[in-house]
């Protein structure tokens, strides 16, 4: 009987203890008006390695160095000139490209060819110092938020960006159900960006938004992306003057250089490159596709998700020709991820509706990648302002809108006349800012203060209710912030 009353005593002691606790537990996170925040990062070439966590373990890309540059350059000459032919070379250039991003390659079906691994993040961002430290870009923002808002309020979610977006959603899914539970909120903040955009779209197609009371959308892909357009449907071009903006923008503010770049695009050096490389995509393309391209991106479901509508069906018909019926599957998942794509503004407008809050961050004035034919689009050097801000209408890079452009609402014009957010699909939530690389939110930067504003303030949502930030502003090097003179 002492040892029945005994393990009663024990088991009502415990009962106590955990009711105190969840009492303890409940009333801090009644107490704390800081909603947990999810940050859902972009691609990262660099996070993914075949064989993580085993002796084998290495990165997906391979290193790029001086001495493998050098030696394939050699090779390339070598077979060229041997055999009078540039058909060796081409396949010399082609094996090395494989070389660097065979890792990367996908199946058929969409899943990874090889054994790819990545660190997780499961607990809250205070406990991973490489998250804390850093001071740009997803880490920065997730810093910055770590010093904001409550302990163990800020989760990092990293993820295989090569991934179908409606498998990533169910690990969103349960990164936000860990904020909740361990914080004791019913809702979470989303801060999605670059690639991280497509893939929240997925989670809140897949799972709702009951559990989201706001989600800022930085440099994202909510809208697609026109790179992914051009890249499938082989539209692949260098212009003389996109390849010298581009260069040019890489000297930044270094004088000399500028002035060197200058000379060479008057003496004709980047009329005489794109002689070479109009060369080599109008006789290689075909099979830089078949050998190297295809296998590496053509299988990566994202890509087909951020194909816009009108492209698709031209994108299937270049990548899988008359093998559609054999790569049906595929296929299938890739207009599932359009349908998503196409139901995403009913879906949006939804949570509007119902309050959740929204803001659009985009940025422009930063050259592309000259590597396609949209590349004089205007940009933050990695994605086009015109999907970014949810199809607002955008001057090519360097260009205006012109004089005699007469917008919709002129308020929503940008005063030096580059990007109309009247077109755009949410231009009372759109933030437009001149010069902001990609994903920028440096830590301590005015950048990452307006973020943190964006995720804190309370009451009307709409962009440019706070005057210290308006709706279009210009950015410097540093992510200084100002209005425009």
């Amino acid at each position: 009987m002492k040892k029945v009353i005994s393990v009663l005593l024990v088991l009502v002691l415990a009962f106590g203890a955990c009711v105190s606790a969840f009492a303890h537990s409940a009333q801090q996170a009644g107490e704390c008006s800081d909603l947990p925040v999810v940050i859902v990062r972009g691609m990262d070439f660099n996070g993914l390695s075949i064989d993580y966590g085993t002796e084998r373990q290495r990165p997906a890309i391979a290193p790029i160095d001086a001495k493998g540059v050098v030696g394939c350059l050699v090779k390339m000459i070598y077979k060229g000139v041997m055999n009078f032919s540039f058909d060796p070379a081409m396949d010399e250039l082609l094996d090395y490209v494989n070389e660097i991003m065979g890792g990367l390659s996908m199946n058929p079906d969409g899943s990874s060819m090889y054994n790819v691994g990545y660190k997780k993040y499961p607990l809250s961002a205070d406990h991973y110092e490489e998250v804390i430290t850093d001071d740009c870009n997803e880490t920065g923002i997730a810093r910055a938020c770590t010093e904001t808002f409550a302990e163990g309020h800020t989760y990092y979610f990293y993820y295989d960006w090569r991934i179908d977006p409606w498998e990533v959603a169910d690990d969103i899914n349960e990164t936000v159900n860990t904020a909740l539970r361990e914080t004791g909120h019913d809702k979470v903040k989303i801060v999605c960006s670059s690639m991280g955009g497509i893939m929240t779209v997925a989670y809140l197609t897949k799972y709702g938004y009951g559990k989201v009371e706001r989600c800022l959308f930085m440099s994202s892909t909510f809208c697609g992306a026109q790179v992914a357009s051009d890249m499938l449907t082989g539209k692949v071009k260098i212009t003389p003057d996109n390849l010298y903006k581009y260069v040019l923008s890489l000297v930044g503010d270094k004088p000399a250089a500028g002035v060197f770049i200058k000379v060479l695009n008057k003496l004709g050096a980047f009329k005489a490159v794109t002689k070479l490389t109009d060369f080599i995509i109008d006789n290689y393309k075909e099979e830089a596709y078949e050998k190297t391209l295809t296998p590496i991106f053509g299988y990566m479901l994202p890509l087909w998700g951020l194909v816009q509508p009108q492209d698709f069906g031209d994108a299937l018909d270049f990548i899988f020709g008359d093998k559609q019926k054999e790569n049906a599957e595929f296929i299938a998942k890739a207009e599932r991820l359009q349908l998503m794509m196409k139901n995403r503004d009913k879906l949006i407008n939804e949570m509007i509706d119902n309050g959740v809050k929204i803001a659009i961050v985009a940025h422009y004035d930063t050259p592309l990648a000259p590597v396609y034919e949209s590349a004089n689009f205007n940009g933050d050097g990695v994605l086009e302002t015109y999907q970014m801000s949810g199809y607002a209408t955008v001057a090519k890079y360097g260009e205006t809108l012109g004089d005699d452009y007469v917008p919709a609402d002129p308020k929503y014009l940008s005063p030096d006349r580059t990007v109309d957010l009247s077109t755009a699909l949410y231009p009372e939530y759109t933030y437009i800012i001149k010069g902001a690389p990609h994903v920028s939110c440096s830590y301590g930067s005015d950048m990452s203060g307006f973020l943190m504003w964006l995720l804190s303030c309370d009451g009307e949502f709409y962009a440019g209710v706070n005057e210290k930030y308006p709706q279009f502003m210009v950015s410097d090097k540093n992510q200084s912030l100002r209005a425009f003179d």
